[in-house]
């Protein structure tokens, strides 16, 4: 998924109780907690060239206590787990 595919998935399960994500390794990883985090521009680059590659970032996510980050460029799916489930 691209970080525009990622962003409006996002905006759209704001309200969700849990995450499930599948990677493109084939692991799924379920997230009680998410925020997405930009990738600051590297020094040098044209302005907007990689911020418009639609490939940058990272997405945190708290699975228990503990805490990853997932390179967006990762993510094949985003699923909403119901509440309870």
């Amino acid at each position: 998924m691209t970080l525009t595919e990622i962003k409006l998935a996002l905006k759209e399960l704001e309200d969700a109780y849990t995450l499930r994500l599948f990677l493109d390794n084939q692991t799924t990883v379920l997230a009680h907690a998410w925020s997405l985090v930009e990738e600051q521009k590297a020094a040098g680059q044209p302005a907007g060239n990689a911020a418009n590659s639609g490939q940058e970032g990272l997405l945190r996510v708290t699975v228990g206590k503990r805490q990853a980050l997932i390179a967006v460029s990762r993510i094949v799916l985003i699923q909403k787990v119901p509440f309870g489930w």
